[in-house]
């Protein structure tokens, strides 16, 4: 009788160790991975110029195989392409990079993970945008007549040039202000604005009262393009007729005159320089005159560029974008005083 009490309390027991036991057993099934804390630095991704722009993602991750979590990165209408991933504690926290540059289509982006865990697969992504911002430059920016009467109009106009993948082309259907300083002062004002047409041009006309510079301002457009100004043009307004003026009496020239650097990189500044002299009996003395800076191609004909000043001394300088190759020269067109001259011609190849 004692041992068939023992063989049922046995048997209890390992009935009871197997009811005890199944759910542990349940409990070492794998989980479902999850994909969190997607994270994309900086975005959105602006490319501002030549230089690529790198882009930081990161997530973290639970309950995935490390060796199948891996990442995608699409473009606007474009096929994913894997990102190389890095990962750090204990493989849950991960880390990839990519670099825009202006071949990179601008637009919603998408970057995608892929976590697996045994036959479990889970699938989280992350949109951004990538933004191309172009340089932009106003050229060809100038105010006529000068000398003009006051009271007069004067017409200004110029340029507005956007730098694509296809090179300097002109940027229409934009809002350009005309600012003005007058003699004196030390701040511009905006006076006038004008809409670009289809190839980039404005143009507008003012009456003008007083003596002072005038210049072309882009406010640029976020996300798009950015803000330029143009160089400024002096204009002389006379309220009255001024007599005749006497023949000039003193010869002038225009020395050291050099373009540099040579060569130069296409769109960079071309810098320009020189002294302007008058003769005074038995010597040259620095003379500060209104001196003009013209440009040719190899085989093209002479255009006006910009003007600037020469001080006490006779210096000037003065800079400008290069985007041809080409000859550079200085001219002082006179005065009252002073005949005019030109400088020697200084070649300036330019260089893509």
């Amino acid at each position: 009788m004692l041992k068939r009490i023992s063989a049922v309390v046995i048997a209890a027991a390992l009935g009871a160790t197997t009811l005890v036991v199944s759910p542990a057993a349940h409990a070492t099934g794998v989980a479902k991975p999850i994909v969190k804390d997607i994270s994309i630095n900086p975005s959105p991704v602006e490319v501002t110029s030549s230089n690529e722009v790198t882009a930081t993602f990161s997530f973290t991750t639970q309950f995935a195989d490390p060796s199948k979590v891996t990442a995608t990165l699409q473009a606007p209408g474009g096929n994913p392409a894997s990102v190389a991933l890095t990962s750090s504690d204990n493989s849950t926290k991960w880390t990839g990079t990519a670099k825009f540059g202006r071949q990179s289509a601008p637009g919603e982006w998408k970057f995608s993970v892929t976590a697996i865990s045994g036959n479990d697969t889970t699938n989280e992504s992350r949109g951004f945008n990538v933004v191309q911002v172009w340089e932009t430059d106003i050229r060809g920016f100038g105010a006529a007549p000068e000398p003009i009467a006051a009271g007069q109009v004067l017409t200004v106009r110029g340029d507005l040039l956007v730098n694509s993948n296809q090179g300097w082309k002109g940027l229409p259907g934009q809002g350009v202000w005309i600012a003005f300083k007058a003699e004196g002062s030390s701040t511009y004002k905006r006076i006038a604005w004008d809409r670009t047409g289809h190839r980039g041009e404005f143009s507008t006309g003012l009456k003008v009262y007083k003596s002072g510079w005038w210049r072309a301002e882009f406010e640029g457009v976020a996300g798009k393009f950015h803000p330029t100004t143009s160089d400024s043009d002096q204009v002389d307004v006379r309220n009255k007729p001024r007599p005749p003026a006497p023949k000039p009496d003193l010869d002038s020239r225009i020395i050291r005159f050099n373009a540099s650097p040579e060569p130069v990189k296409y769109g960079k500044y071309v810098y320009l320089r020189g002294l302007l002299q008058a003769e005074d009996r038995w010597s040259w003395d620095g003379y500060d005159g209104k001196v003009s800076i013209w440009f040719k191609t190899k085989h093209g004909s002479w255009k006006y560029v910009k003007t600037t000043w020469a001080n006490d001394s006779g210096a000037f300088y003065t800079k400008t974008k290069a985007t041809k190759s080409g000859y550079w020269k200085a001219v002082f067109a006179g005065d009252r005083d002073v005949d005019p001259s030109s400088s020697a011609r200084d070649w300036v190849r330019v260089k893509r």
